[in-house]
Parts: structure tokens; sequence; C-alpha cells
């Protein structure tokens, strides 16, 4: 469209801000802290970060998983979507930290390690 209207005259500059792109994980942390601190008072933001434990659910290797290793958060792939790989399996290229079959799964499992944490 740009081409059309331009006639070609120059390229469009641009920036592409999708999945694996740190922006959107470092957005999302700002807004989870928001949220946090917003309901707790008490809690101060180096007390938040030396706490924080961000899980992220995806199903695509390439965007969900690599974003998320990236932002530093726990990434759980699951087998609902993109990635089919068999049972026991892991993408070879961004491995999550946990594969499941399904986000039921993967909630299941969230529960459970947070549970050992608060132990």
């Amino acid at each position: 469209m740009w081409n059309a209207l331009t006639k070609g005259a120059s390229p469009l500059k641009h920036t592409p801000f999708g999945k694996p792109n740190k922006v959107q994980y470092t957005y999302a942390e700002r807004l989870l802290d928001n949220l946090v601190l917003g309901a707790d008072a008490a809690t101060t933001m180096p007390q938040l970060r030396a706490q924080r434990r961000v899980y992220a659910i995806g199903d695509n290797p390439a965007a969900d998983i690599a974003g998320a290793n990236g932002a530093g958060w726990t990434s759980i792939l699951v087998r609902t979507g993109v990635f089919t790989g068999a049972p026991g399996t892991n993408d070879a290229t961004n491995p999550a930290n946990k594969v499941v079959d399904h986000v039921g799964d993967a909630v299941e499992w969230i529960i459970e390690s947070e549970m050992q944490q608060a132990r």
C-alpha cells in the first residue's frame, strides 16, 4: 500500500515489534509490577523483583518461548498448536523450561511449582 501511495518514491521506514521482541515482555512486567504495587502498598520494587516469578505459556517456540526465555521468565511449551513434538521432546532451537500436553497441564505445573516454592 505504501508503495502504491508514494509511487515507490521511497521505502517505508518501520520498526517491527512482534514476539519475541523484548519490548512486549518489558511492558508486561511493568504492568504486573504496577498491579502488585497498587494492591500492596507495603511492597517495595526491590522486594517485588526479588520475589517475582513470571510464567509464560505458549505453543510457538520461535515466538512465545524465545520471548519468555529472553525475558528471563519460566517458559512452558504446550503441544496444542504450532509445536506438536512427541512426548518427552522439546524444541531444539528454543527449548522451554517445561513441556506439557495442554494449557491445563501448564497451569497445574505452575501451581505445583509455586506450592513447592512456598514451603
